[in-house]
């Protein structure tokens, strides 16, 4: 049976479609309600983007730390 993924977990599946082409992933790590963003690169965590978000915002979340990993890492 398919897993059926809500918005933000979809925005993540296709951001590191993107990313891993370059070696770098993005992970949601959850603590009491609050989600952080890690970043990865060749297996290796490298940052914290951001801490504390709500899961109403992990779309933002997710596509701010998209793009700076795109304008730190890979341009």
């Amino acid at each position: 049976m398919a897993t059926i993924l809500n918005d933000w977990e979809k925005l993540l599946q296709y951001a590191n479609e993107d990313l891993e082409k370059h070696g770098y992933l993005l992970l949601i790590s959850e603590d009491e309600g609050c989600y952080s963003c890690i970043i990865w690169h060749n297996g290796k965590q490298i940052a914290v983007y951001a801490e504390n978000y709500f899961e109403d915002e992990l779309t933002d979340l997710i596509t701010d730390a998209w793009h700076h990993v795109i304008g730190t890492y890979i341009v």
